[in-house]
């Protein structure tokens, strides 16, 4: 397929803005098999669904996880976190409830190659910092500080919209 075929098929539809998460990071995970299991086990048994789960590649045997919860579970993962750094001997757990995920939704995202280049240069000549970053077919979502939410929505939908 020639990528501007995959330009003209992309259809961009909506910029919206979700306040209701917070990003927990577990710090100095040993990366070794089975952690990650131990980690989301021990969420699910205090009733906590994660998403976008991102394991950052580190140097020495150890790697940051991070991901987002609702913040109506936050106490609850933070428990269930603290005792697993504990028992994983991990380095810590950090927490941000002051974040929001600023999302672009179309068609076939993953096919415009051209948007999240777009997207990211947008957010940043406005000063829009990027914590974590998740895309699919549909939606390309970046978590970013709250206070910069309506800034990066505004940017995108003057860019794409």
């Amino acid at each position: 397929m020639n990528p501007q075929d995959a330009l003209c098929t992309t259809k961009l539809s909506d910029v919206r803005i979700d306040h209701s998460s917070a990003r927990i990071t577990l710090l100095g995970v040993p990366d070794v098999p089975g952690v990650a299991a131990k980690i989301f086990t021990a969420l699910a048994g205090r009733g906590v669904g994660v998403e976008m789960i991102v394991q950052n590649n580190m140097r020495g045997g150890i790697t940051d996880v991070g991901f987002l919860v609702a913040k109506e579970c936050l106490n609850n993962a933070i428990e269930a976190c603290r005792q697993v750094v504990k028992a994983i001997d991990a380095q810590g757990v950090s927490f941000n409830t002051e974040i929001a995920r600023v999302s672009l939704l179309g068609e076939n995202l993953s096919r415009a190659i051209d948007i999240p280049a777009k997207m990211f240069s947008a957010l940043a000549e406005a000063q829009v910092n990027i914590e974590m970053i998740v895309s699919n077919s549909y939606d390309i979502t970046c978590v970013v500080a709250a206070n910069s939410a309506e800034t990066a929505a505004a940017v995108l939908r003057e860019k794409f919209l």
